[in-house]
């Protein structure tokens, strides 16, 4: 990037329109509602280029992402080989 190129800056993004750039949204994940940071801005309250907020890794630290295919309760369902 050239010095006359100016830098895109976070001010120059769009806001996040999940979390109408708070940065923070509601989680109704277990059955109680509570809030959470933005995984579409992580957070920023702006919106990322390029970032996909449904493939991050999972929870549990095991690296499937909730497409992964991991048997969690995903779009094919529950896992009940447990």
């Amino acid at each position: 990037m050239s010095a006359d190129e100016p830098d895109q800056t976070a001010t120059e993004l769009p806001p996040c329109s999940a979390c109408r750039g708070t940065g923070r949204v509601i989680s109704r994940l277990g059955g109680t509602d509570h809030e959470v940071e933005c995984p579409w801005c992580d957070g920023g309250g702006r919106r990322l280029p390029d970032h996909n907020a449904q493939d991050r890794p999972h929870p549990d630290g095991d690296g499937a992402g909730s497409n992964g295919g991991d048997g969690g309760d995903g779009p094919d369902g529950p896992d009940l080989a447990a």
